[in-house]
């Protein structure tokens, strides 16, 4: 298969692991700074239980036969931790501390060694396409806070966030919002992802012409299941949209 790029229109991202890398440092590290504020609010914890609630939070959307995609609720799931471990009810203001806590975490997490590359291809490709965003993750505001870190939020005319809508990719729902945001037809949008299951599964089955990107490896690994849609490409670096898009590596068209 390979992209046809002539009805291309926009190119949509998801974040982590494709745009970012977001692995086990990443994740260990905003773990280390939930637990911390944890315990100095209720003191220690069993560790191997605190581990496998976090753990529990991120596979919980891919759970049930068939899998209802709800994005966990991490207000409610904190109350539900601190009952876990500290058998208490946790107040509004502190309840909103950890929430906070988690997002910075999060921003703090971000990590991007080639920076200057990655504006510079998002800059090239929104001289010529819309570019738009949906990402799996519970916090909206952290994902759009980290953008505005990294200086590129300004190339997003659309970003969509699983937190903010309630379901994460594969479910069609941030597919289609982020399509009525760019007022755009399916057919008209490549996306690019790195997850087999929640991207290019999710992004095929509306509709959209699909990269897969194998730089980092995703937290959330799904192997490929019999029947699987493919993907019209695959890279392993993101300079290589630009060719699949018949552009050079100055963003001009070949």
């Amino acid at each position: 298969m390979s992209v046809k790029s002539a009805s291309i229109r926009a190119i949509v991202f998801d974040y982590g692991n494709t745009l970012i890398p977001y692995g086990p440092d990443a994740l260990g590290y905003c773990n280390t700074c939930l637990a911390r504020a944890l315990e100095a609010d209720y003191g220690a914890m069993e560790q191997s239980v605190f581990e496998g609630l976090c753990q529990r939070a991120r596979m919980m959307p891919y759970e049930g036969a068939p899998p209802l995609y709800r994005e966990t609720d991490w207000r409610c799931f904190l109350q539900e931790m601190i009952r876990t471990l500290y058998q208490k009810q946790v107040s509004e203001p502190t309840l909103e501390a950890l929430l906070e806590v988690r997002r910075k975490a999060f921003i703090d997490s971000v990590r991007v060694t080639d920076s200057e590359v990655l504006v510079d291809i998002l800059q090239r490709l929104s001289a010529r396409y819309a570019v738009g965003l949906v990402s799996n993750y519970p916090d909206g505001a952290a994902i759009r806070s980290s953008m505005q870190q990294l200086g590129i939020a300004d190339f997003f005319s659309s970003v969509v966030v699983s937190g903010d809508l309630g379901y994460v990719k594969p479910h069609p729902l941030p597919f289609a919002q982020s399509l009525c945001e760019l007022a755009l037809a399916a057919h008209e949008v490549l996306f690019v992802g790195d997850n087999w299951l929640s991207d290019v599964q999710g992004a095929k089955r509306v509709g959209m012409q699909v990269v897969h990107i194998q730089r980092w490896t995703p937290p959330e690994l799904f192997e490929p299941q019999p029947g699987d849609l493919q993907p019209d490409a695959t890279i392993h670096h993101l300079s290589e949209v630009l060719p699949l898009l018949s552009l050079d590596s100055t963003g001009y068209a070949l």
